[in-house]
């Protein structure tokens, strides 16, 4: 640019992508044209690709399965309903998950023996479900024994297994 030609400068924000245009007002179109057609698409994908939990959709769709009690969360439907081992525990994993997100537990993870004693599953059996729940990236481990349901593990719980428990069955 030279001697008194006008410069603008163009800040965008969209989300969380920040960008700062400057220049003679040809250039700034131009770079920002270059940046809407390139840029935002791919951060439109990419963001589309993120996985999260809704959590008022999530507490509406465990309605009837989950209840807050003075003594904490408690899950309301008989076991058998609820199908296997594996569903018992990513359940009560679910469980501690949303005790914790409402502000009502002070932790999102549970012990093996809290697991255990919670879903009435042998020692054995638990520690085996928890390792391919791990294995299958449903449930991580955090800290020494602590186990918590990953944001595919409520994902799976929502799409997978309760649909099934809702119909009454064996999952």
């Amino acid at each position: 640019m030279c001697c008194g030609e006008e410069k603008l400068e163009l800040i965008v924000k969209y989300r969380d992508v920040e960008a700062k245009f400057a220049g003679s007002p040809e250039d700034v179109i131009r770079a920002f044209f270059g940046f809407m057609s390139r840029v935002l698409p791919a951060y439109d994908l990419a963001s589309s690709l993120v996985l999260t939990v809704d959590l008022e959709n999530l507490l509406r769709n465990v309605k009837g399965l989950i209840a807050f009690t003075p003594e904490g969360p408690v899950i309301t439907v008989p076991r058998e309903k609820i199908g296997g081992d594996r569903n018992v525990i990513i359940l009560s994993l679910l469980k501690a998950y949303i005790g914790h997100k409402t502000g009502r537990l002070e932790k999102d993870s549970l012990s093996r023996p809290e697991i255990t004693a919670s879903t009435g599953v042998k020692d054995s059996t638990v520690a085996a479900r928890l390792s391919e729940l791990t294995d299958a990236g449903l449930v991580e481990r955090v800290g020494r024994g602590e186990y918590r349901i990953t944001t595919l593990g409520v994902k799976v719980f929502l799409e997978e297994i309760l649909p099934k428990i809702r119909l009454g069955g064996e999952v």
